[in-house]
């Protein structure tokens, strides 16, 4: 596939999905107010109606800037998110904006372009050996972190050694060692050694095939072999990395602040010249100020570009809107251990009570797709499960027969950004109409993140509306939804357990191959679907806007990627 737009190469040529309109239509939530007299399908009477769908063309353009003369302020890209970025440590991040910056400062031995393809990094090839448990990679030569340190052979042993250490505590952990039970863990790497005495070559031992291995070597970042074993080392104040940008300043909450790195290798292996002086990336929570930010060039880039202001876009002509697929999955945690929602028939109902067709129109205008299994389409290893139907008469009969026929009060926490606290209240109305009064309570992301690592014996979470993003089955699955993964240890905030669930999926992270493994983890979705641990939302689209003065922009596995883009300056 060709990679680049051949028309316009400012953004990259992908399977673009769902996304342009013309005219203003404001996405308020009376639409989803409104049963209407029909309780099944589509709520009929509702006001969304007359909400413009996105559309996009054939290249994932919503909008095509016609004002291509434009000029930067500056050889400087500032890059406008909703969410804050919450740890700049490369081994400890848990959020997907944290992962983003960390890509600009810190290389992988793979990683996956913008197609989800893997494509060499730090490693210029790798193989396998032919029973899977062997993946040893060659290291591209000269590579060294921004002090001079050589990344090689040494540097990875040392990374990985840091990396599993237990009292370090690190997210990345979790993608080399099972936990099994509270006392009980197991390796799914066994050694990590230089091969022959060759510093430019690394290998990887595996005990048994372990198929998402190459998705988390894609998030192991490496690290200066000197700074990686410093307990004390604040990477919110200091980079250590071997990647394209360096760290100048990180603000939590506000911003974070990337200088380019002028030794930087990736020239040598033509990836292209880093030609951005500087990338900053600035937390901006309320869509009309990020919207705002764009039209003045305060920001370069916004994500998410808000789905209300297409208008705006076209009516300014310096911008470009495009719409992306993505491995986004938006859902509620259904806390099973609290006592309304330990009832299948109570989650179900609470599914059957949801209008997935009014949430994609009235959140996103058009530019999502109902959720079909727990997976997004994307995903390799998805099974499509038959959908919970949105029938009020149904759920109704659901939480009678469970004993709530006049329904139950519950809480749902979630970011206190518009667009979050936007679904929350969405989520509120369309349960309101069962008789589930759902009390919203929006927080600092910050605070979520605390609230989900609580234990299953002092967690307060009842409902908890959130989105996850991977490229592999297993890192859906098992992060979410295992037994093994519920807090602090994993994000299985449902506290759902389920001992078949958990079996399929290890058989599938053993197949040696990929017809095996998408075998048992279609058994998992199969599993998973009815028991209802999630409200099934959606996966929506990435919906993205940047002045026309930046070309080669892509959106990649981690994020936005500006690394090799060019400013008009």
């Amino acid at each position: 596939m060709d990679l680049e737009n051949k028309l316009n190469p400012a953004v990259s040529r992908r399977g673009f999905v769902g996304a342009a309109a013309a005219g203003a239509a404001a996405l308020g939530l009376a639409a989803c107010g409104n049963t209407g007299s029909d309780t099944k399908g589509s709520a009929a009477g509702s006001s969304s109606s007359s909400v413009e769908e996105i559309v996009a063309d054939k290249d994932g353009f919503v909008v095509k800037a016609e004002k291509t003369d434009g000029k930067a302020p500056k050889n400087e890209c500032v890059i406008a998110l909703e969410g804050e970025i919450q740890n700049m440590h490369p081994m400890n991040w848990s959020d997907g904006n944290s992962g983003n910056v960390v890509y600009y400062i810190y290389d992988s031995l793979y990683a996956f372009d913008e197609d989800y393809n893997l494509i060499p990094k730090a490693a210029d090839s790798y193989e396998v050996s032919e029973d899977a448990c062997t993946y040893t990679f060659h290291l591209h030569e000269g590579i060294t972190f921004e002090d001079g340190t050589p990344l090689d052979a040494d540097a990875i042993v040392t990374n990985y050694q840091e990396c599993i250490k237990k009292e370090n505590g690190w997210r990345r952990r979790r993608m080399f060692i099972r936990t099994i039970d509270d006392n009980t863990e197991e390796t799914r790497i066994d050694n990590v050694y230089k091969v022959d005495d060759d510093p430019l070559t690394v290998a990887f031992h595996l005990p048994k095939p372990y198929a998402p291995f190459m998705n988390s070597i894609t998030q192991f970042y490496i690290i200066n072999p000197k700074v990686v074993t410093d307990p004390d080392y604040d990477y919110g104040k200091k980079s250590a990395g071997s990647g394209p940008y360096i760290l100048e300043e990180y603000a939590k909450g506000d911003h974070c602040s990337l200088v380019k790195n002028d030794k930087y290798w990736g020239g040598q292996k033509d990836e292209g010249e880093v030609t951005i002086d500087r990338v900053d990336f600035k937390i901006i929570p309320e869509a009309g100020s990020r919207i705002a930010a764009l039209q003045t060039g305060e920001a370069t880039v916004i994500y998410p570009m808000p789905t209300d202001q297409v208008a705006t876009v076209r009516s300014a002509g310096d911008i470009n809107m495009v719409s992306m697929p993505s491995t986004t999955m938006r859902y509620v945690t259904l806390n099973t251990n609290v006592k309304e929602l330990s009832d299948v028939r109570v989650r179900q109902a609470m599914n059957y009570a949801f209008n997935q067709d009014e949430y994609v129109k009235v959140m996103y205008a058009g530019a999502a797709t109902p959720a079909t299994s727990v997976l997004p389409a994307l995903v390799p290893g998805y099974k499509e499960q038959e959908p919970f139907a949105y029938d009020l008469d149904k759920a109704k009969s659901l939480l009678k027969e469970a004993g709530y026929e006049d329904g139950f009060e519950v809480e749902i926490i979630g970011d206190n950004s518009t667009q979050e606290t936007k679904g929350m209240t969405f989520v509120m109305q369309q349960l309101k109409k069962v008789g589930i009064e759902v009390k919203v309570v929006p927080n600092e992301a910050a605070t979520n993140a605390e609230i989900a690592a609580e234990p299953e014996d002092t967690t307060k979470i009842q409902m908890w509306y959130v989105n996850w993003s991977q490229s592999d089955a297993d890192g859906f699955m098992r992060s979410l939804l295992s037994t093994a993964m519920t807090p602090p240890t994993g994000y299985n905030t449902a506290f759902w357990k389920n001992e078949e669930f958990d079996n399929e999926l290890q058989l599938g992270n053993e197949g040696k191959t990929e017809d095996e493994q998408n075998q048992h983890y279609a058994k998992c979705q199969d599993i998973v679907w009815p028991e209802c641990p999630w409200l099934y939302l959606a996966s929506d689209n990435t919906l993205m806007s940047y002045k026309a003065y930046l070309t080669g922009i892509k959106y990649v596995a981690q994020g936005i990627d500006v690394t090799h883009a060019k400013l008009n300056a």
